[in-house]
C-alpha cells in the first residue's frame, strides 16, 4: 500500500487531533506534514505523535513544520508533492489555501462553519475550474450533522420539520454562561453573529443568530438551543434539489447550551455592540467588535477538557402515507485514547474530517468537484474507523491494535 501524503494546516486544539486521528486510525495509509507557524503548539503535538508510535502496532509517519500561512509562495511550496490538505485554520484563510490546492492537484479538506468561505470554495466548482475534490465543511457541525441528518430524513416522501441540534458542552458548568472554551473562540463569536441559513414555511430565509430560542430535555438534563450561522452546511439545498420539501416545511441547524447562556450571550454581542466585525476606534481610541469579544471571552472562560458533544436530531414528515417523527441522538463524552484526554469536541471533530479523507482515499466519494457532506450516507460513514468516534469511541484502541 503507497501512503497517501496529507498536510494538516493548523495545530491548534483540534488541528493537532486530526494528524494524530489519521495517523492512528489510518493504520498505515497516511504520512502526515503538520504545519503552523506557533512552535510550541507543534511541540505540543510532536509530543502526542510521538507517543502514538509507542501505542500502535504500523508506522506512524510524520514531520512537523513551521509555516505562515500568511505568505502564499510558502503555502504553495508546503502544499506541493502532498496529495491531501486538511484546512485547520481560522475560516478568513479557507479560501487562499483551496485556491492554491486546486491550482496544485492537492485535495482539499476543511472544518469551516463559515458560510461565505465556503461558498468562494464552491465558486471554483461552479467557474469550471475544479482538478481535485473540494470538501468543506466536513467536522461535526458542519459535516457529521448534515450526514446524520439526511439518514433520518430516509424513507420520507415530505418534510414538515426537520431540526439540526449540536451542542460542544462542559460536563461540569460552574459560570454563569454555563460554558467552557472547548474549541476555537473565533469560531463560536462568529457563528452568533453571522446570519443563519433557514427554512420557514417553505422558503430559503436569513435569520439573525441567537433567534429561535427553545428548550428540550435530554437524558434527564436541560438545554435550550438557538440559530447559529453555518451548521446546516448543503443540506437545505439537497432536500430542495430532491422535491421533497413543501410550503410547509421548516429546517434549521440550531447551537444547544445549557439554560441561560444564550441571554448573556445576546446582551454581550448584541446589546453591548461587540457584534461588529471591524468597529471603528471611539474618542478615547479604543475598538470594540468581535475580536475584542474573543479575547474577553479567552481572557475570562476557562477551557477544559471534560466535556460532552450532544447530538440531536428530529424530523417530522410523511412516510409511507402517513405523518411521523423520528428522532435521532447521541451524547460522546471525553474519552482517554493514546496515552491522553481526547475531548469530545476534538475527537468528534477530527473523526468528521478524517472519514471524509478516508473515503476519498477508498474511492467512496467523487473524484473531483466540490463534495456535500450527504453525499456520505451515515452506514458508509460508520463503516469506517473513525465513526467509531460517534459510535463507540471506546472500541478505538482495540480495533486499531487489533492483528
Amino acid at each position: 500500500m503507497t501512503m497517501k501524503r496529507v498536510i494538516v494546516l493548523g495545530a491548534g486544539t483540534v488541528g493537532k487531533s486530526v494528524a494524530e486521528l489519521l495517523l492512528a486510525l489510518g493504520r498505515g495509509a497516511y504520512s502526515v506534514t503538520l504545519a503552523d507557524r506557533d512552535a510550541a503548539a507543534l511541540a505540543q503535538a510532536e509530543t502526542n505523535l510521538a507517543r502514538l508510535k509507542t501505542r500502535v502496532p504500523h508506522a506512524v509517519e510524520f514531520t512537523v513544520k513551521q509555516l505562515d500561512v500568511a505568505n502564499p509562495a510558502a503555502v504553495k511550496a508546503a502544499l506541493t508533492g502532498q496529495d491531501y490538505v486538511i484546512c485547520m485554520l481560522p475560516f478568513n484563510f479557507v479560501a487562499g489555501i483551496a485556491e492554491a490546492a486546486n491550482e496544485l492537484g492537492v485535495h482539499y479538506f476543511d472544518v469551516t462553519e463559515d458560510v461565505e468561505t465556503t461558498e468562494r470554495v464552491r465558486k471554483i466548482e461552479k467557474e469550471g475550474r475544479a482538478k481535485v475534490a473540494l470538501v468543506p465543511q466536513c467536522g461535526l457541525a458542519p459535516g457529521y450533522i448534515a450526514i446524520a441528518a439526511y439518514g433520518v430524513t430516509k424513507g420520507f416522501s415530505e418534510l414538515h420539520s426537520l431540526t439540526l441540534r449540536v451542542g460542544a458542552l462542559p460536563q461540569f458548568p460552574t459560570n454563569a454562561l454555563h460554558y467552557n472554551i472547548t474549541w476555537s473562540t473565533a469560531g463560536v463569536v462568529n457563528e452568533y453573529c453571522e446570519p443563519c441559513n433557514v427554512m420557514l414555511g417553505g422558503q430559503m430565509v436569513k435569520v439573525p443568530a441567537l433567534e429561535g430560542l427553545e428548550g428540550f430535555s435530554f437524558e434527564g438534563i436541560e438545554y435550550e438551543a438557538f440559530y447559529t450561522s453555518g451548521g446546516v452546511g448543503s443540506l437545505i439545498d439537497t432536500l430542495v434539489g430532491e422535491g421533497r420539501t413543501t410550503e410547509e416545511s421548516n429546517i434549521a441547524y440550531k447551537t444547544i447550551r445549557y439554560p441561560g447562556h444564550r441571554n448573556l450571550m445576546k446582551f454581550l454581542l448584541e446589546d453591548l455592540r461587540l457584534n461588529v466585525e471591524h468597529g471603528k476606534p471611539d474618542r478615547n481610541g479604543r475598538v470594540f467588535d468581535r475580536a475584542l469579544a474573543v479575547d474577553l471571552l479567552d481572557h475570562a472562560v476557562p477551557r477544559t477538557l471534560q466535556d460532552v458533544v450532544v447530538v440531536f436530531i428530529s424530523c417530522i414528515g410523511m412516510r409511507d402515507g402517513k405523518r411521523e417523527q423520528v428522532n435521532f441522538r447521541r451524547a460522546i463524552h471525553a474519552t482517554d485514547l493514546f496515552g491522553r484526554v481526547w475531548p469530545a469536541i476534538e475527537l468528534t471533530t477530527a473523526a468528521g474530517v478524517c472519514a471524509m479523507v478516508d473515503l476519498h482515499r477508498l474511492g467512496k466519494l467523487p473524484k473531483i468537484g466540490f463534495i456535500r457532506q450527504e453525499e456520505c450516507s451515515l452506514e458508509v460513514f460508520n463503516q469506517t474507523l473513525f465513526g467509531l468516534a460517534y459510535e463507540s469511541p471506546e472500541k478505538i484502541v482495540p480495533a486499531v491494535v487489533a492483528k
